[in-house]
């Protein structure tokens, strides 16, 4: 008898409300191991899978993820903590932490109950491969940034400084465990995305996890991990996306205006979450529209690379307060914000942008670059992405100008969406000064590289005897 994993399902709804994305797969499933009902077929499949998804999007998906590394990179200000690299072991890293490891652990919910089922209870050919590729990229793309966030992705492979891989769905026997090493934490990642290549649909909408989505990752995963043996695999990753996007559907937008116009709709978009509902606007005003209509003012470093760049104010601009019969405007991230409840209506398409075509350009130009191709070769992506918004060529003719020049670029197209611009950051070397672009950027601190990624939260540090604090927090107290 075949073994099968037992779930209770209290009604996982898949559709929801005319005032949020009926599209996103943002219903928790209230799911227990219990007897009384079983994932034994593609439509309970489909639903314990569904309910994977449910995480991402959350308030600390979007507020908390999209403005950390953008305080620490100092484009604004919405962690204090952060935008002064004085983090502590409570707040957003804890919030983060939980995400994240909420994200894996239902992505291994997913992954226990399809796995025991025999390939004859699907009803379309080779679905159960393509439900495990979704839920292993799901758990990759979570265990990707808990690498950034909390492990030292920069240090040798035999650091013990790495993440908490979990592959099995919590229980009071394996909720603690131990970390590990920086090498085996990429490995283990890697093995998730190259299973998602193999065996993930192709992309069809920024909704869902796919085999282009996982190539991207992938190949931003190699590219952080700084091996030059890597690069050539990377670029030949990102050039496989970018050829195939059109055939696809996957295709940029006339303009960034367009694209933040269409938001989660948008054919531009390889992974993406809707924000809130707008609903929640005013009762959760420290979230979404009015946490980043209030708190989320450009700084003056930000607001130097953006000036006099028409970008600047597609993206940035005055938005209204989420307040009732308040009329106050304040200059903030409209690509954010959008139009706000009070100019919008009830359905504003409030949207995290996770990972977009855009960006796969940028990764390109860095990476025909990296890999010796001729200066006009690598500018090429560049110049794709600024004939978009009608802007001329750019042309250098010095290598040393190239990084520069990409990062204001990325940076403009990009800035408080992910990770992207933080990490070129830290990647990008200034040849004037030898040190990584941030210290650049950031010349008013004394910068410490430790503090480049956060403490492992107090939650962890009391009660996991199996964990190091990372280095440079060992003074926090519990």
């Amino acid at each position: 008898m075949k073994p099968i994993y037992k779930f209770f399902i209290f009604g996982i709804a898949l559709s929801v409300s005319a005032a949020s994305c009926k599209k996103f797969l943002n219903q928790e499933p209230q799911y227990l191991l219990t007897p009384e009902g079983a994932i034994t077929d593609e439509k309970s499949a489909e639903a314990v899978l569904n309910g994977a998804y449910s995480s991402i999007g959350k308030d600390e998906w979007t507020v908390r993820y999209s403005s950390g590394f953008s305080s620490m990179l100092g484009v604004v200000n919405a962690s204090a903590s952060a935008f002064n690299f004085n983090m502590t072991a409570t707040g957003d890293n804890q919030f983060l932490w939980q995400i994240f490891y909420k994200t894996v652990n239902g992505a291994n919910a997913a992954l226990s109950a399809i796995e025991p089922l025999s390939e004859d209870v699907f009803k379309t050919q080779g679905r159960k491969q393509e439900m495990l590729a979704e839920a292993r990229c799901i758990r990759a793309f979570a265990h990707f940034y808990t690498l950034l966030y909390f492990a030292r992705w920069w240090d040798p492979a035999d650091s013990k400084y790495g993440i908490i891989f979990k592959d099995q769905l919590s229980s009071l026997s394996n909720v603690y465990q131990a970390r590990l090493t920086v090498g085996d934490s990429y490995k283990r990642i890697l093995e998730d995305l190259d299973f998602a290549i193999a065996n993930a649909p192709a992309w069809k909408s920024g909704i869902r996890m796919s085999k282009q989505l996982a190539q991207a990752l992938k190949a931003k995963l190699l590219l952080y991990r700084g091996k030059q043996e890597d690069q050539a695999e990377a670029l030949s990753l990102i050039t496989d996306v970018i050829d195939k996007a059109t055939s696809l559907g996957l295709v940029l937008e006339p303009s960034l205006t367009s694209l933040y116009n269409n938001s989660w709709d948008s054919k531009e978009l390889l992974f993406c979450r809707y924000r809130e509902k707008t609903d929640d606007v005013v009762l959760a005003y420290n979230y979404t529209y009015g946490y980043n209509y209030a708190t989320l003012g450009i700084e003056a470093l930000g607001k130097s690379f953006l000036e006099g760049d028409a970008r600047y104010l597609e993206a940035w601009g005055d938005v209204k307060s989420p307040i009732t019969n308040n009329n106050t405007f304040k200059w903030a991230p409209k690509k954010l914000c959008r139009k706000g409840r009070q100019v919008g209506g009830d359905n504003d398409k409030y949207t995290t942008y996770f990972l977009r075509l855009t960006e796969l350009y940028f990764l390109q130009a860095e990476l025909l670059e990296k890999t010796g191709k001729p200066l006009a070769t690598a500018l090429e992506p560049i110049n794709v992405i600024r004939r978009r918004s009608h802007l001329v060529d750019t042309t250098i003719t010095d290598r040393n100008e190239f990084y520069p020049l990409l990062f204001k670029e990325l940076f403009t197209e990009i800035h408080i969406e992910n990770e992207a611009d933080w990490m070129a950051s830290l990647r990008f070397i200034d040849v004037n000064t030898g040190q990584p672009f941030i210290y650049t950027f950031r010349n008013n601190l004394q910068l410490e590289q430790n503090k480049f990624i956060y403490p492992l939260p107090t939650s962890e540090m009391k009660y996991n005897s199996k964990v190091d604090q990372n280095p440079g927090y060992e003074s926090l107290v519990y």
